[in-house]
């Protein structure tokens, strides 16, 4: 997934350095987790990723659209990331229970 990033990149850039990813992090962390993947480690797509990213990326859009100012799309994204997890970590707990 990556690597298809990666390509896609270069050919719309023309190119690549090493700091392009730089400040992506969290929205990285963001999608795989929105998408499904746990923190605890174990769980997770390359489908659930690209979904997460589609999320990611409406949420990012959402705030242009509704005019808010883009200094609290971090906070914004980090909320995503404690929800996502919040509800993992219900549905582990859940489940646990259920056996």
């Amino acid at each position: 997934l990556a690597g298809l990033s990666a390509s896609m990149m270069c050919g719309y850039f023309g190119g690549s350095s090493s700091g392009d990813g730089s400040g992506y992090e969290l929205r990285v962390i963001a999608a795989s987790v929105v998408g499904g993947a746990s923190l605890s480690g174990g769980r997770g797509s390359p489908l659930g990723a690209m979904l997460g990213a589609i999320v990611m990326q409406l949420i990012d859009n959402g705030i242009v659209v509704l005019g808010i100012d883009s200094n609290y799309t971090n906070i914004v994204i980090g909320l995503a990331i404690v929800l996502a997890v919040v509800v993992d970590q219900t549905k582990t707990r859940l489940f646990a229970k259920a056996r």
